[in-house]
């Protein structure tokens, strides 16, 4: 057997498990093991900025896309859904900031939930919680300061392709007493967000991120079948050192 086919049955056996497992996990008890300590405290302090008047940032990057970091524009977008329940929208407290005119256009059909045949009149309405505080990543962050500092913050979270600026973000958050909450995509937001950023996600937590925001059946099926075949991988390496040891590889 070569390394191809054993690289087709893993990729088969993904597919299996991803399939059978969406059926089974539909309907009964969640899968526990991911849960994430960083995002119930980010979702608390979000109920309590609710209850005590407080806005609700969310920053979902100061680009679209970039070459080294293609998808984090598109998955700032997919956790939005998660954090623009009928109660966010209805209590009127929380703003999406975020530096790209593609990003503010897409946010706010999620938002209005209302994106049908290709165009919504809504995209022109300026009371949607959308905003544009500046279309690069300098300007953006010179107009989003001052938005933070008018404003009683109890909690800020950043998603998406950001970078050196996202400090200054936390640190005006952190002087109005909120709760910080980063999913720091870029290896640049990581280093400079990792000494001052309780609530910091890196690295594969980024990516776990929608799916923790909705725990859907997909979503779990995706991470149980990414435990098996770690666990599995792990076990053929321990079984393939142990046969070179002994001459048999």
């Amino acid at each position: 057997m070569t390394w191809t086919q054993i690289g087709w049955i893993i990729i088969g056996l993904a597919a299996v498990l991803l399939a059978g497992l969406n059926v089974l996990i539909r309907g009964r008890k969640p899968y526990q093991v991911r849960e994430n300590p960083a995002l119930k405290r980010l979702q608390d302090h979000r109920v309590v900025a609710v209850e005590r008047g407080k806005g609700r940032q969310v920053i979902l990057g100061d680009s679209f896309w970039s070459h080294a970091y293609p998808g984090l524009g598109l998955h700032a977008l997919s956790a939005l859904p998660g954090l623009v329940s009928p109660e966010d929208k209805g209590e009127g407290g929380q703003v999406v900031s975020t530096g790209s005119g593609a990003l503010v256009l897409f946010a706010r059909e999620i938002v209005q939930g209302r994106y049908q045949d290709g165009f919504s009149p809504d995209l022109q309405d300026r009371k949607l919680p959308v905003s544009l505080p500046g279309p690069t990543a300098l300007s953006f962050t010179a107009g989003l300061l001052p938005e933070l500092s008018m404003h009683t913050i109890g909690s800020l979270a950043m998603f998406g392709s950001f970078g050196m600026g996202a400090p200054l973000w936390a640190e005006a958050a952190y002087i109005k007493g909120g709760q910080v909450f980063a999913a720091a995509g870029s290896i640049t937001a990581q280093a400079a967000l990792f000494l001052t950023v309780r609530d910091l996600l890196i690295g594969e937590e980024v990516f776990m991120l929608p799916g923790l925001l909705a725990p859907t059946a997909p979503n779990q099926a995706a991470w149980l079948t990414e435990d098996i075949l770690r666990v599995a991988l792990m076990l053929l390496l321990i079984v393939a050192a142990t046969l070179k040891m002994a001459g048999l590889l």
